[in-house]
């Protein structure tokens, strides 16, 4: 879990727009799941203009594993 925390904290930190579960996937996160379910992860499920679903993901600043390893306190 905390190889994916530093990854999505990574990928935040390069983003110009929202980052997608996709995104993160492709960049080799892994554990997505659990991370959802854990709260680590948030998650928000969309409907691009085109009409095709797309679920936008952050990283849960408030959850004491994410305080941990990232510069957010």
């Amino acid at each position: 879990m905390e190889d994916l925390v530093r990854l999505v904290d990574a990928l935040e930190d390069r983003a110009e727009s929202y980052i997608t579960l996709d995104k993160i996937a492709s960049a080799g996160g892994t554990h997505l799941e659990e991370a959802i379910a854990e709260h680590v992860l948030l998650v928000d499920y969309r409907t691009r203009v085109d009409g095709t679903p797309v679920t936008l993901c952050r990283l849960n600043r408030r959850h004491p594993l994410v305080v941990q390893l990232t510069s957010w306190s």
